[in-house]
């Protein structure tokens, strides 16, 4: 992971590769797999995840469940308007937006926000 310094202010910033979640310890695709599983879409991970990775997805699917409000919101007109569960949910963000990467991608440039959380390496320096 890339880290740099900051000289006048001494704080240092990393930069995640496309491919890992903010705070937790997934990669994007496998994220995305356990969600299409969770949402009934597909076959599910392949190879299924062991019992670490699982916990780890369970509580990113808990997360993701306490945000639906909050992620129907920042997609806005991209999703249809009568969403009611996660699930339904996640297959209109698959559907209409693409692949996770392409979700984080949007919600970092467009709302400063993630899936799963308002980190503060999102939100611009004061």
């Amino acid at each position: 992971m890339q880290r740099y310094l900051c000289l006048l202010c001494g704080h240092t910033v990393s930069v995640l590769p496309a491919y890992r979640l903010p705070y937790r310890p997934l990669e994007v695709d496998r994220l995305q797999g356990g969600f299409d599983a969770q949402a009934g879409i597909g076959t599910g991970l392949d190879p299924p995840p062991e019992a670490i990775e699982a916990g780890c997805l369970q509580r990113a699917w808990n997360r993701f469940l306490a945000r639906v409000n909050i992620l129907t919101d920042a997609f806005g007109q991209i999703l249809p308007s009568e969403l009611r569960t996660a699930r339904q949910l996640w297959k209109e963000l698959r559907r209409g937006v693409g692949s996770a990467e392409d979700m984080l991608r949007f919600l970092a440039r467009h709302c400063k926000r993630s899936l799963l959380g308002d980190y503060a390496c999102l939100r611009p320096a004061p």
